[in-house]
């Protein structure tokens, strides 16, 4: 499975987005879509932002 690559505009580091379809379930937050990326640097960490947080954070990379 090929995943989109993204820039963090702050920071440099690269991620992987993995799935931008997950609802927030918590009390203040129900329904709020969400995207769950990955480092490309540490694999093993998993991260979680609002939809429209991410993709004013994040640029797409090649």
């Amino acid at each position: 499975m090929s995943f989109k690559k993204f820039k963090n505009i702050k920071n440099g580091n690269i991620y992987y987005l993995l799935r931008e379809d997950i609802i927030n379930c918590t009390n203040a937050n129900d329904n709020q879509i969400m995207v769950l990326y990955k480092s490309l640097e540490h694999h093993d960490m998993l991260f979680v932002r609002e939809k429209e947080e991410f993709y004013n954070k994040f640029v797409a990379v090649e």
